[in-house]
């Protein structure tokens, strides 16, 4: 076909088109996996629970940090109407000393307490749990500060050790690696919070009043729901006097992730937007450029759709290439990136950015369409009669 004998005899100039289309996929591809990654490293550990819903206390605004549920509370979310199961969920902030080039280096990280349900963390390396006393799961990327199985950690405060004993993925929090522990480890390393890194028994008056209201509590509750029970039914049932999410709705609703996010997109759609202004532009000057061939075509008893499907067949076959091409930059450019890096791509997310790709490539192609449109046949005959 003459669209594509047109696309092998202009490869430089076709390849240009190819190559800037080929950036601007690999950028929205790149802004898409980072959204997905920042989501991840910001709510990972908090998103990824095995729960129809999550119940934090009230006015805690859906806050790991804000949110406490003594075992009182703990005790009525189980007995819920409609609840099958009810597990804690405890959350902590610690610094882990590490042992960098320049010797002892601090992190921070966060220390998660499970009730429950250690198969809802996907095996690296390792144990998967239960676990035992001082044990912890570790997400992968506290491997980036030295940190390897086996390997004994010290957390304050409270100055305690814990042992990774084994390695998670796509389980951090606030950026920071997650480790996770047994619910009796959690509540000994949130009551040294409590008590700015004392243990219980060396602030007695304080230490046995902060002990008995965290023994059998946890930061939220992971609720398991019969079937035909929803969140908003459980979170009737329990009259107002907590707030419930599902880990999805709590993993955004948290540390400006609703803005963050919101930002991003914004960049994406700006991305896509340049797109169809890259593709429309180029294809609107090579359509000028052709004007006496496209007379003559015209001239010949070629129609205006015949010639504009095919600027569609070359559209299409270009862009499939830029496509091709700007994935496999962005696939290059995240494997070149560190592992603390908030990349992650999700398959479904890229083949949304295809079709959005295809769809803006289709509307760019409407400034040649109006030009297409615009050239008169007669031009090639006075163009022949000079």
């Amino acid at each position: 076909m003459l669209p594509l004998k047109e696309l092998t005899h202009s490869k430089v100039r076709f390849g240009l088109i190819v190559l800037a289309i080929a950036l601007v996929v690999s950028l929205t591809m790149l802004m898409s996996a980072m959204a997905e990654g920042l989501v991840t490293g910001m709510t990972g550990a908090k998103g990824s629970l095995q729960a129809d819903a999550l119940v934090f206390q009230k006015d805690s605004r859906v806050a790991l940090e804000r949110s406490f549920l003594d075992s009182q509370a703990m005790e009525e979310i189980r007995q819920a109407p409609g609840v099958k199961e009810a597990y804690g969920v405890g959350h902590v902030a610690v610094s882990i000393e590490t042992r960098g080039g320049s010797g002892v280096e601090s992190i921070d990280a966060r220390v998660f307490g499970l009730g429950g349900h250690w198969a809802q963390l996907p095996g690296v390396e390792g144990k998967s749990g239960p676990l035992g006393p001082d044990e912890a799961i570790a997400d992968v990327t506290a491997r980036a500060e030295g940190i390897q199985l086996g390997d004994t950690i010290r957390i304050s405060p409270g100055d305690r050790g814990l042992t990774v004993v084994g390695f998670t993925e796509n389980r951090r929090y606030i950026m920071a690696p997650a480790f996770y522990v047994n619910m009796p480890t959690w509540r000994t390393l949130y009551l040294a919070s409590v008590l700015g890194g004392g243990e219980a028994e060396e602030v007695p008056a304080a230490g046995a009043a902060v002990g008995k209201e965290v023994d059998g509590a946890a930061t939220i509750a992971a609720v398991l729901l019969k079937d035909g029970t929803v969140v908003s039914d459980l979170a009737q049932r329990l009259s107002g006097d907590f707030e419930v999410a599902t880990p999805a709705d709590a993993a955004l609703a948290a540390n400006g992730m609703d803005v963050m996010v919101l930002a991003v997109n914004g960049i994406q759609a700006v991305s896509l937007l340049i797109g169809a202004l890259v593709i429309g532009v180029f294809f609107y000057i090579t359509t000028l450029h052709k004007t006496g061939q496209i007379a003559a075509l015209k001239a010949l008893g070629a129609s205006n759709r015949y010639l504009y499907r095919g600027l569609l067949l070359q559209i299409g076959v270009l862009v499939t290439v830029a496509i091709v091409a700007g994935a496999l930059f962005a696939l290059a450019a995240g494997a070149s990136m560190p592992p603390t890096m908030a990349f992650d791509p999700r398959p479904g997310a890229w083949v949304l950015t295809v079709l959005a790709v295809y769809v803006m490539a289709g509307v760019g192609s409407l400034f040649s369409l109006r030009s297409i449109l615009r050239v008169d046949p007669a031009t090639a005959l006075d163009s022949g009669d000079h």
